[in-house]
């Protein structure tokens, strides 16, 4: 790539920072288990995550432009709402609706019928459905914030927005009585209110699925969680790419093509891989 375009996915790399270490990925089962008989509709692309009090600041020090964070005040407390994640290619919510009951979806032809509304994972749900989303969330900072545990003890709870539907009402004119952790939507509507599901996040429980990382090594966690055959094919795997990543690093400088290299990776904001190549 070069040229105009090249130029300009190198300014998205570095404004927003693409590879840092800094998403973090939940998959949710949300399913209909209400009284009622009213479908509703399920709003994922509002999707957010509320970080603890004391990790207001360290949640933000990795933004960017397709952060989506809301910064608010609750009792005289500053606190942090990051909304899903944007796409920062083509600015889409960065969310997935890989299953809805017990079928494994194809998101480019959903069966049965426009029941959702993919770019925003918008999800009908009759009493008994349920849907797996995958969302993600700029939490991290690559620094203080890179780690899986990291990141899930920097939050508070997770928030998805929901409401009764009607089975006619468009679901952007829905989507405008929705509250967020931050309050109440612009419009409430009395007959079908938008509400707000809330589920804290259980630090002990992370903690605890991670001890084995966090008290031995990566090795160990592996071992214990994916057995130890696993274990060991991804730490080949891994050995195997840093190989090839050298093996591709000495192609470039035979080559004499490390200054493009250097000019590329200024361009994308990595001042800290050309010092460390330089050295």
């Amino acid at each position: 790539m070069t040229g105009t375009a090249a130029s300009a996915s190198h300014e998205i790399i570095r404004a927003n920072k693409t590879y840092g270490r800094a998403l973090l990925t939940l998959r949710v089962l949300v399913q209909n288990r209400r009284k009622e008989k009213t479908p509703i509709l399920v709003f994922g692309s509002h999707a957010q995550v509320l970080s603890k009090v004391s990790s207001t600041d360290a949640v933000q020090r990795g933004r960017t432009p397709c952060n989506n964070v809301i910064l608010f005040t609750r009792d005289g407390i500053p606190r942090a709402a990051l909304g899903v994640a944007r796409n920062p290619w083509d600015n889409h919510p960065r969310l997935l609706v890989p299953h809805f009951n017990t079928t494994e979806l194809q998101q480019a032809s959903p069966p049965g019928g426009r029941r959702w509304d993919y770019s925003d994972g918008i999800v009908r749900l009759k009493k008994g459905d349920f849907v797996v989303y995958q969302f993600q969330f700029h939490v991290g900072d690559d620094d203080t914030i890179c780690k899986d545990w990291e990141a899930l003890n920097a939050l508070e709870c997770f928030a998805l927005p929901w409401a009764p539907w009607d089975n006619a009402t468009p679901s952007s004119f829905i989507a405008l009585s929705l509250p967020t952790l931050r309050g109440p939507p612009l419009i409430e509507f009395p007959d079908t209110p938008g509400r707000l599901l809330c589920a804290p996040f259980d630090h002990a429980a992370v903690n605890h699925y991670f001890a084995d990382f966090l008290e031995n090594s990566e090795d160990a966690f592996l071992r214990s969680h994916i057995g130890p055959d696993s274990a060991v094919m991804l730490n080949t795997i891994k050995n195997t790419t840093l190989s090839m990543a050298d093996r591709l690093l000495d192609r470039v400088i035979e080559n004499g093509n490390m200054d493009v290299l250097l000019e590329r990776l200024r361009a994308c904001g990595r001042d800290d891989l050309v010092e460390k190549l330089l050295q």
